[in-house]
């Protein structure tokens, strides 16, 4: 690749490769004098030579394959010191991360994202993770849902806050490098004899904020303690000082705010569902999984409300596991929901039957924003359904269950003052169920030695009415959703009407989800 075809000014020749799987990969480029010492920083050259390109269609013939690969690199090569700069900088995080220092656990931020150079907390280390926070008790906060113990004291540093992403030759090398950017003193108040300080770098991309980490070591202890009293020690701004030769260590960091982990800063949503509060009647196998995934979707706040312990018998099925057997599901699950969402703004559990719900207990659900009955049993339902009659403006309720055998399922959406309990035939049952009249010897399987009845489907077959439940639910927390509505989840048909039951005529297929109009 000659030199007047291009504007790097070392590279005057590239080394195309195959695999041994080619042609199922791709054609792989190298430059290996673009990594020469003294080469300049180039976009897409990797840290071993090898040319970071676009992929290839594999229906394209070989020859094609590898001339395009060569093409790609030219352009490449031929690229404006203007292009560069944008596209150094598009790509500031992965180049940081590239001309770096890797680290066994990982750096994350809670940071709000305001474009300020202002002072943080922080906690742990290169072997531990590290946390930053804006403050001392939202770290606590933080670090106490992971289960992880709290320090007595949060460590204090900067976020140094760009106008823009710096290009690799601008990468800070030294702690003068990084205190250069700060200003005068700003690090006089963080500085410590024997500790590695880890200054925050954030900045826009895209109109998103990023964030990395510049480690930086000054004195030791022992030679701090030079020529100072116990009673007198070395002044902050001297210890700065000694922070100023040291190398600093370039580090990832991930975002892990609220708006970063639900969306990755692009979910519009996302701030209206973290000032939700949902609340969970029921969590056994549907109420488990059904607020994880609320969880996910970025509902802030929970209250989980059990009365039953797990058993072995439950895990097949459920979201927490054989460490939780013995445990109250509600508490359980709480705190599996923390440690996994630790910047939710809260999760409550209740334990107890919802039917001897105290009147404080009933005005506390009135608070929230929706109700979830999740598979718990008729007397429940219709206790928390005269609850919600007897209140002023009732939360709307999704009722959620599923039939035998989870060849059906439903979450039903009661909103405006519904009543629940006019959706049921004299026995309790749902009008609007999808099967009917099982067979005695079908309709349930018992547990051995205590009789105790319980369906014996699998994970997979009710995964179709959780994600039926999550949706409405959303929907109506959104606005979405104003009036009551069935919605239904359709299972296996032929199970049902294998087994000899009468079928709705609703239940015109399988594996599909159907919409009804709410009719009392």
């Amino acid at each position: 690749m000659p030199k007047v075809r291009h504007h790097h000014e070392l590279i005057d020749h590239v080394v195309i490769g195959v695999n041994a799987t080619f042609p199922n990969s791709d054609p792989i480029v190298v430059a290996l004098q673009g990594i020469a010492k003294g080469a300049p920083y180039w976009p897409h050259i990797e840290p071993r030579g090898t040319l970071c390109l676009g992929r290839l269609r594999y229906s394209s013939p070989a020859a094609t394959r590898v001339l395009s690969s060569l093409q790609d690199a030219l352009t490449v090569l031929s690229m404006t010191q203007t292009e560069r700069d944008a596209e150094h900088r598009r790509e500031f995080l992965a180049y940081w991360s590239q001309l770096g220092h890797a680290t066994p656990m990982p750096y994350l931020c809670m940071l709000d994202g305001s474009p300020l150079s202002r002072d943080i907390v922080y906690y742990g280390d290169a072997q531990r993770g590290r946390f930053f926070a804006e403050d001392a008790a939202q770290l606590a906060t933080w670090l106490s849902h992971m289960g992880k113990p709290s320090p007595k004291q949060a460590s204090t540093t900067r976020l140094i806050w760009l106008d823009q992403p710096l290009l690799p030759a601008a990468f800070p090398k030294t702690g003068r490098d990084v205190m250069a950017l700060a200003g005068d003193h700003a690090f006089d108040l963080h500085v410590k004899p024997g500790r590695i300080l880890p200054v925050l770098l954030g900045c826009h991309i895209d109109g998103l904020a990023v964030y990395v980490c510049a480690e930086i070591e000054g004195i030791s202890v022992k030679d701090a303690a030079k020529g100072f009293r116990p009673s007198k020690p070395r002044p902050p701004a001297l210890v700065a000082t000694s922070f100023q030769s040291k190398p600093a260590m370039r580090r990832s960091v991930q975002r892990a705010d609220y708006a970063w982990v639900h969306g990755r800063g692009k979910n519009a949503q996302v701030h209206t569902l973290r000032n939700k509060k949902v609340a969970i009647v029921g969590c056994g196998a549907l109420g488990g999984f059904l607020a994880r995934a609320l969880a996910q979707s970025g509902v802030g706040s929970f209250l989980l409300i059990d009365a039953d312990e797990l058993v072995a018998s439950n895990v097949g099925r459920h979201l927490l596991g054989m460490e939780a057997v013995g445990l109250e599901k509600s508490v359980a699950l709480a705190k599996r929901l923390q440690a996994d969402f630790p910047h939710a703004v809260n999760v409550e559990p209740w334990t107890g039957a919802i039917q001897t719900a105290k009147t404080e207990q009933i005005e506390l659900l009135a608070s929230y924003d929706l109700i979830i009955a999740a598979g718990i049993n008729l007397v429940g339902e219709l206790a928390l359904d005269g609850y919600r009659q007897g209140m002023h403006a009732p939360p709307p309720l999704v009722w959620t269950w599923i039939e035998e055998f989870a060849v059906a399922g439903h979450a039903v959406g009661v909103v405006d003052g519904a009543c629940l309990a006019a959706s049921l035939n004299a026995d309790g049952e749902f009008l609007m169920r999808l099967t009917a009249e099982w067979p005695a010897d079908q309709a349930h399987a018992m547990e051995a030695g205590c009789g105790v009845a319980y369906q014996p489907y699998s994970a997979a077959d009710m995964m179709g009415t959780v994600n039926c439940a999550h949706r409405l639910s959303l929907d109506i927390l959104l606005g979405k959703q104003q009036g009551s509505v069935v919605r239904s989840w359709l299972g296996d048909r032929e199970l049902a009407t294998a087994a000899g039951c009468r079928v709705d005529e609703a239940f015109s297929r399988s594996f599909g989800e159907i919409t009804r109009d709410w009719i009392w």
